[in-house]
């Protein structure tokens, strides 16, 4: 996800949800976009074959 700009993810996702961010904000608006980026790129890159299927019951 090295080419993901969070900055314009922002700049693009704020107004279709109807949110008016202040210049205060959204330096931390972008850092928790960006953290959350990281996040997802973890669990996209966990390696899984192709027959691994979801347990049909959550069992810890």
């Amino acid at each position: 996800m090295e080419d993901f700009n969070a900055r314009a993810y922002v700049a693009a996702a704020a107004p279709m949800l109807k949110l008016d961010l202040t210049e205060e904000q959204l330096p931390g608006v972008i850092l928790n976009i960006e953290r959350i980026a990281a996040l997802a790129a973890l669990v996209l890159d966990f390696p899984l074959d192709d027959a691994s299927e979801p347990a049909p019951v959550f069992r810890p």
